[in-house]
């Protein structure tokens, strides 16, 4: 897979539901988030709303779980411009298991694009995920 190293800085993250073509921001306009690919063939994603504040009760902390996620996993080839993940932990069980994704770079950009598939935000939801990330840093050659 091309982009097997580094780090990436998440700079959008949208998703069009499949039934009307309405497109969201799941993240808002300014998204938060890491990935980073090992050189042992793992994949790490953590992406979060901006400015997320604190809770102080259940319904907040409920609030600030839907507005983040997370999940890791051994990643390996899918073919040409597309990877897939074996998800081992994620911020909602329901993600565990393979994920395809596809790909493209552009320069310094990574674009990834899920099938249609559910989300578990959106129970019962078909939607597409587009994500850009940017490079943030690559491993030092020793």
């Amino acid at each position: 897979m091309d982009p097997d190293l580094g780090s990436w800085r998440l700079l959008s993250s949208e998703a069009t539901f499949v039934d009307t073509g309405e497109r969201i921001e799941h993240f808002g306009p300014k998204p938060e988030g890491l990935m980073m690919f090992t050189s042992g063939g793992r994949i790490m994603f953590l992406m979060a709303k901006s400015n997320r504040q604190p809770p102080t009760d259940d319904v907040e902390r409920a609030a600030s779980f839907n507005d983040m996620a997370a999940y890791t996993g051994l990643v390996r080839s899918g073919g040409p411009g597309r990877f897939i993940t074996t998800v081992d932990l994620a911020w909602h069980p329901a993600w565990t298991g393979e994920q395809l994704r596809f790909y493209t770079i552009n320069g310094d950009l990574l674009e990834i694009r899920t099938p249609q598939q559910t989300h578990p935000l959106f129970p019962g939801r078909l939607a597409v995920g587009e994500l850009t990330w940017e490079c943030e840093q690559l491993p030092q050659v020793r």
